[in-house]
């Protein structure tokens, strides 16, 4: 009976892998569009940043401004989404917090282009973990105290970063 199982196992799994396609390169500027529609009451835009630099940059950069106390920063090549991070300070009120989940929300469906539910279950998912990984940091004294997830859907990259002093969400874009 387990080789039969071990087989339908593997037979299970090989037909998920397949099934699995990688995502093109999402557009930077669909993702603006649908990041600042989906984000409501923070009032989010996209803004270029000044960058003095003696070296070459890749690709072009965006700060992201709103009306909380969330910043981010978009970078794009050509018009593919290359990388988003978006970062709350800490301490935050709950209504911050809650705010600053609409935003990872909505940064997940724009540059993955996934249904609501998936997003939120996705983001809720990171945030137990990270919080999980943060406490053991602190309770086996890691030298940089700090709680750590990442997934990795369709050719993109998440990852969510939890210190005492920020939680950070970070996006790469399918191909980079």
């Amino acid at each position: 009976m387990k080789p039969l199982f071990a087989a339908s196992g593997l037979l299970s799994l090989a037909l998920l892998a397949a099934s699995v396609v990688p995502a093109a390169a999402v557009s930077c500027g669909m993702f603006q569009s649908t990041f600042i529609r989906e984000t409501g009451d923070v009032n989010a835009a996209f803004v270029r940043p000044l960058v003095v630099s003696r070296n070459a940059q890749t690709g072009d950069f965006f700060d992201l401004v709103t009306n909380v106390r969330i910043d981010g920063l978009l970078q794009c090549r050509g018009d593919a989404l290359m990388r988003f991070e978006v970062k709350v300070g800490l301490p935050s009120d709950a209504a911050s917090l809650a705010r600053f989940d609409q935003v990872l929300n909505a940064a997940v469906r724009a540059a993955l282009g996934w249904q609501p539910a998936r997003a939120t279950t996705a983001i809720r998912t990171m945030n137990r973990e990270a919080e999980d990984y943060l406490r053991a940091s602190g309770q086996r004294g890691d030298y940089v105290v700090a709680g750590k997830t990442e997934y990795h859907e369709g050719g993109a990259d998440l990852g969510m970063i939890w210190t005492a002093g920020e939680r950070t969400l970070i996006i790469v874009g399918a191909g980079f």
